[in-house]
């Protein structure tokens, strides 16, 4: 399928990992020019030069924290009109007990995964208007459809933005822009490993039974792969999704129990 980006120019957020590393493949094989921003610039840049040989597209990076003003503000200045935006932020370092959380930490999570994808969103939104193209995605949780106490302080800023990216996409629609988020289950990532091993040094079990009970969690038996999920992502930014905004998607392997 032809999605009728090459040639676009991609700001991708996250993306010396995981996910964002995925998308930005998957983008990079469409013939997307991309920005990659994360922290580990070193990161970034060996992923820019693998792109730039394997498909001859112009690729640059940028170091940033964007769960900081100043992180975004960096961004914007460096790439103010990409043809699309695709945000992955962090979880917060807190999460278990709400009644243990603090203003501080509650100050923090919103900045990190509300005010940062708001501020990106409302940057670049206007140049895409004018240039009647623009596709925004944020990458968010499955937890936005089916919140857990102990995770509110990563859940409750997504479920702000959730309502924002939404009332934002009926604004812009008639000029070719669209904003979508997708929710991932669980996804084979490095930061999912590490959590594996994590639980498994806490619980005594091995990693490999905590990986398999973690796999039991969805109706799939297993974890998603990054490429899966990047794929969900890509296709909104193409012209052929032009039509399809204001959702929240679900790739999480029938994990989420209900219908809505």
């Amino acid at each position: 399928m032809d999605l009728q980006i090459a040639g676009k120019h991609a700001l991708v957020c996250g993306a010396s990992q995981g996910m964002g590393k995925s998308c930005a493949q998957l983008l990079a094989k469409e013939g997307v020019n991309l920005t990659l921003v994360a922290r580990n610039e070193s990161a970034l840049e060996k992923i820019a030069q693998s792109l730039r040989n394997d498909y001859g597209i112009k690729v640059d990076v940028l170091s940033s924290d964007l769960s900081k003003p100043e992180g975004r503000s960096k961004v914007l200045a460096h790439c103010g009109n990409p043809d699309i935006l695709i945000h992955n932020g962090g979880w917060p370092d807190t999460d278990g007990d709400y009644s243990a959380w603090t203003r501080e930490d509650w100050l923090n999570a919103i900045d990190a995964m509300f005010l940062s994808p708001v501020e990106l969103i409302t940057g670049v939104v206007g140049g895409m208007v004018e240039r009647k193209f623009g596709r925004i995605v944020a990458i968010t949780s499955r937890f936005v459809k089916e919140p857990k106490l102990g995770l509110s302080l990563s859940v409750s800023p997504r479920l702000g933005l959730s309502g924002f990216m939404t009332a934002l996409a009926h604004e812009v629609a008639p000029h070719n822009v669209t904003l979508n988020t997708a929710l991932p289950g669980i996804i084979a990532t490095e930061t999912q490993y590490q959590h594996g091993r994590d639980l498994a040094a806490q619980s005594g079990k091995t990693f490999e039974e905590i990986w398999k009970e973690r796999s039991s969690t969805n109706s799939a038996g297993r974890f998603g792969e990054p490429d899966e999920f990047a794929s969900l992502c890509v296709y909104l930014c193409s012209a052929p999704a032009g039509f399809l905004t204001g959702q929240h998607i679900l790739c999480d392997g029938a994990g989420y129990p209900g219908i809505f």
